[in-house]
């Protein structure tokens, strides 16, 4: 079934990723920049059109079965409390993720811990399962204790966060971009659709600074901001459960971009 864009124009997508030569899943081993540093950016539909569209072809696409386009849904786990959102909220380093994400299309499902380290790195771990998990058992205990120093015993799924990826690689240095879209959060009791969003995120090794994507950003008087999507969906469907003043300000540029305020670029 071909993908949906349901915010962006299809067949300006369409046209433009096809100038991309393309790259399959046996050759991105060395673009997994799993150790890595990241900046992530919120963009318009016709930002995200127009930084696809000034990039040179020394990037690939990233694409399996002839799509370029995938789309990825992520369970994440938190305490009853919110242990690791507030984490995150307050600042605190190291912090992490626990999630599970799924690949649609390839029928593949990882339980991933992010962390974020002191020095601002993030070091991801991952452990492909059978599929998701509604709690954090004794099959995976290994696993967690050799990445994960907290106690998750009382964990349980607060948030499903779907959406569609495009990914491209740099064939001249170790970097990938991904444009995030069309993202929908899920709780028990809430769907959310953030329209007209895109996350654009540059991930690279350290010694690496020359990129024609952040010269392009640039150029658009785009600048990183500070955006996650497991703090920002927790936000939007249990604001009245935990605080977010420190995501205010993302909250509120969200509500902008969703709205047709204007964003300088």
């Amino acid at each position: 079934m071909e993908p949906s864009y349901p915010t962006l124009d299809k067949l300006s997508l369409s046209s433009i990723l096809s100038r991309f030569q393309p790259i399959g899943i046996s050759e991105m081993d060395h673009a997994n920049l799993q150790n890595r540093k990241e900046s992530k950016y919120l963009l318009t539909t016709k930002q995200a059109l127009h930084l696809l569209s000034n990039l040179p072809d020394t990037y690939r696409v990233f694409e399996v079965d002839g799509k370029k386009v995938q789309t990825y849904s992520t369970t994440y786990y938190d305490s009853p409390e919110f242990q690791l959102y507030l984490a995150h909220h307050n600042g605190r380093k190291p912090r992490y993720k626990v999630r599970t994400r799924s690949y649609i299309g390839s029928d593949l499902t990882f339980l991933e811990v992010k962390e974020k380290k002191n020095t601002g790195r993030t070091v991801k771990h991952r452990l492909q399962t059978g599929g998701v998990m509604t709690q954090l058992g004794s099959d995976i205990r290994d696993f967690l204790s050799s990445c994960f120093p907290l106690d998750y015993s009382q964990y349980k799924p607060v948030l499903i966060n779907e959406y569609q990826r495009i990914t491209l690689v740099s064939a001249v240095h170790p970097e990938r971009i991904t444009l995030d879209i069309d993202l929908t959060y899920h709780s028990e009791s809430m769907n959310i659709l953030l329209s007209d969003i895109v996350i654009a995120e540059i991930k690279r090794s350290s010694d690496h600074t020359c990129s024609p994507a952040f010269e392009c950003l640039n150029s658009m008087r785009l600048r990183p901001k500070g955006f996650s999507k497991y703090c920002i969906g927790i936000s939007l469907l249990y604001g009245d459960l935990v605080k977010h003043n420190n995501f205010r300000i993302v909250l509120r540029f969200l509500s902008k971009l969703t709205n047709g305020g204007q964003v300088l670029w």
